[in-house]
């Protein structure tokens, strides 16, 4: 029996406060809270349980710290079918948390980064981390780990998922600065990043512009992904340009989306063997389905995100 595909994911990882309100505030204004919960998030936390309800054997690593929110985080991660074995904990430690106010399908959100997730060292690390893993990916919290794990994994011949979720002008006030990103951009199999991504790197407004100014200056292998939200994904390689249109839902929560996207990417494309065009288009279900749901994780399986596709046809 072939085993399970095993992809190890490194970055954000956070429980989220989710505040849902009918009407944002204006300025100097007020609102009303309707309700008010803690639960897991981080996007390659999000990734990871994904994954794992695609069948796949997720490893997470990162760093969490000791207090409440780092606690509950490691319950749920591994309640929801996550292996754990690679979490570093920092004593006294901080973990990071976030603020998600959400209105219908529109958010919005805080972080309190704490001190433990952007503090990941090498040295922290297993050696043999990545035997046997098939796919790395990472969000570059912590950049450092990110980039010792994908220089052995680009010495290994293992692939690399580098989703730069935010912007270089964010990433700096996290302390990762333009020279690492670049570096991990070079470390690449596939780049993914949205819209203002490309606009920060490439200075260009139009977005299909922006991967191609991209795409022509970083050359990476496997090609680049844009999400655009509701006008879907494109994926640039040096043979073609790919687009998908985003499948129409009546969204309920689009907090974590392009993390179920991403999953359903990394399973159809290197696990699974689909084409490009194919491993986009399950990867736009799977975010289609997890707006459907509230809550930032997604727990779709293979087989309900082929029957989605198959029924919007």
């Amino acid at each position: 029996m072939e085993r399970k595909k095993r992809v190890l994911s490194l970055g954000a990882l956070a429980m989220d406060v989710i505040i849902e309100t009918k009407q944002m505030p204006r300025e100097d204004g007020f609102g009303f809270v309707e309700s008010e919960k803690l639960v897991p998030g981080g996007s390659a936390a999000n990734l990871s349980v994904a994954l794992a309800h695609f069948d796949v054997d997720a490893y997470q690593t990162g760093k969490i710290g000791d207090d409440k929110y780092g606690d509950e985080f490691r319950r749920t991660l591994i309640e929801d079918g996550v292996d754990d074995r690679f979490l570093v904990t920092k004593p006294m430690g901080s973990t990071l948390h976030t603020f998600i106010i959400t209105q219908g399908e529109k958010h919005c959100i805080f972080a309190n980064l704490g001190d433990s997730v952007t503090n990941l060292e090498p040295e922290e690390l297993p050696e043999n981390i990545l035997d046997e893993i098939d796919v790395f990916y990472t969000d570059m919290f912590s950049s450092r780990a990110s980039i010792y794990l994908g220089r052995l994994a680009k010495k290994k011949g293992i692939p690399v998922v580098y989703n730069m979720q935010c912007p270089p002008s964010f990433m700096e006030k996290c302390g990762v600065d333009i020279k690492e990103i670049e570096e991990m951009i070079g470390l690449s199999t596939i780049f993914s990043s949205g819209r203002e991504g490309y606009f920060e790197i490439t200075g260009e407004h139009e977005y299909q512009k922006g991967i191609q100014k991209f795409y022509d200056k970083y050359h990476v292998p496997h090609g680049v992904i844009c999400t655009v939200g509701d006008e879907g994904a494109l994926w640039l390689d040096n043979e073609d340009l790919i687009h998908i249109d985003a499948y129409s839902v009546e969204a309920v929560d689009t907090t974590g989306a392009g993390d179920s996207f991403l999953a359903g990417l990394i399973y159809a494309y290197f696990c699974e063997g689909m084409n490009k065009k194919d491993s986009l288009r399950f990867a736009s279900a799977s975010a289609a389905i997890k707006c459907m749901h509230k809550g930032p994780r997604s727990k779709a399986t293979v087989e309900k995100v082929k029957q989605f596709i198959n029924f919007t046809r």
